[in-house]
């Protein structure tokens, strides 16, 4: 879709999948369907998904092809040559482009190969209403799950369909930009640190826009994550609500679910996870996937992504009060339990199915961190 087509005011559905689809032709909802489904039968398709979501999952192994980039020039008998690139890939490193407006590489992020994914998960995308590219945005978007696999939802040019004319910066864990090769990737994709200066920043630049993409849950509720319990739970913060309030920035509620249906996980006591992810702001979990790999599992009703209803901030305030946060704050989380009881059943849970919502108990530092 061009900057110059009309956006449609209708619910709009793009579809990975023929089954469990919220909407469908002639259903009287008059929501604008995309069938994307179809997909080659054949076995080398079916093997390229799970090489390249072997490659996508595994990111903590994505410093080994730097690794080789070096040191090949050097067993090849060019020391020069290793030296120049580990120089040249010194000074990038340590550009911190992370605290700034990151280092969006759009060719990759909006790259087909990313439908090998999209279908493989079998993701199904629901944007409610359009909205206005000229104002300013946080997507909010729970659960986390473990992976956060529904940002691979938005890439191969899916978020430019839903949303035309907005361009986002994804707040990410900072551990995710120390690790070489990953670090890059994650920079490709449109990510930065979640540091308040770094949003406040981002919603201030000269590009009207530029929007930002939370995950105000955080690293608590991948702990919360469990495959089989009837629960679906998820971490409330205040922290972007008080950075929308003192940007002038919407807020779109945006529900996943399905998430929990991709991996496996060991059960470690509490008192052990808390302790790391408090002191070291790192998860620690043990948990597996399809061949004992981080290659997420394929569920039944595949995996699911929902944007609603955007809630509007008129105009910037310098400093809200608790009892304007509180607002917007029941405001959001209102919107997130009505997007989760209007489509929980559509996309295969029981109607027993809970959405619990806890408030966060490990406090970050209020000042530093967007979701706190």
């Amino acid at each position: 879709m061009t900057s110059n087509e009309k956006v449609s005011d209708k619910i709009l559905q793009l579809s990975f999948r023929s089954h469990h689809n919220a909407y469908k032709n002639g259903d009287g909802s008059g929501a604008e369907i995309y069938n994307l489904s179809t997909q080659p039968t054949a076995s080398w398709y079916k093997w390229s998904q799970i090489l390249y979501g072997f490659l996508v999952f595994h990111y903590f192994l994505w410093f080994i092809p730097l690794f080789l980039a070096f040191w090949l020039p050097y067993w090849l008998g060019y020391p020069l040559i290793s030296g120049i690139l580990i120089g040249w890939y010194t000074v990038t490193y340590f550009k911190t482009d992370e605290l700034g407006l990151g280092r969006h590489w759009e060719l990759f992020r909006s790259n087909r190969l990313w439908k090998l994914l999209q279908h493989y998960i079998e993701f199904e995308i629901i944007r409610e209403v359009p909205l206005d590219p000229t104002r300013k945005y946080i997507f909010a978007h729970h659960p986390h799950g473990i992976l956060i696999l529904t940002r691979i939802a938005s890439y191969g040019g899916v978020f430019e369909k839903l949303f035309p004319g907005v361009e986002v910066r994804v707040l990410g864990a900072t551990p995710m930009f120390n690790l070489p090769g990953c670090r890059e990737v994650c920079l490709w994709l449109g990510g930065v640190r979640a540091d308040k200066f770094v949003g406040v920043n981002l919603l201030r630049t000269k590009n009207p826009n530029l929007s930002l993409y939370v995950f105000p849950g955080g690293s608590d509720e991948i702990f919360e994550t469990e495959k089989e319990s009837k629960e679906t739970v998820i971490i409330s913060r205040k922290g972007f609500i008080r950075l929308a309030l003192e940007e002038g920035a919407d807020i779109v509620p945006s529900f996943g679910f399905g998430e929990k249906d991709a991996y496996h996980k060991l059960t470690i006591p509490k008192f052990i996870t808390n302790f790391c992810l408090k002191n070291f702001k790192m998860p620690i979990i043990i948990f597996w996937g399809k061949f004992l790999t981080l290659l997420p599992l394929q569920g039944e009703r595949g995996l699911s992504v929902v944007y609603g209803q955007p809630i509007r901030i008129d105009k910037p305030v310098a400093h809200p009060s608790d009892e304007l946060v509180n607002e917007i704050y029941t405001k959001y989380y209102d919107e997130i339990r009505n997007l989760f009881e209007k489509y929980k059943t559509k996309y295969g849970y029981d109607e027993s199915e809970k959405l619990i919502i806890k408030e966060a108990r490990l406090k970050t530092k209020s000042a530093q961190n967007v979701s706190a």
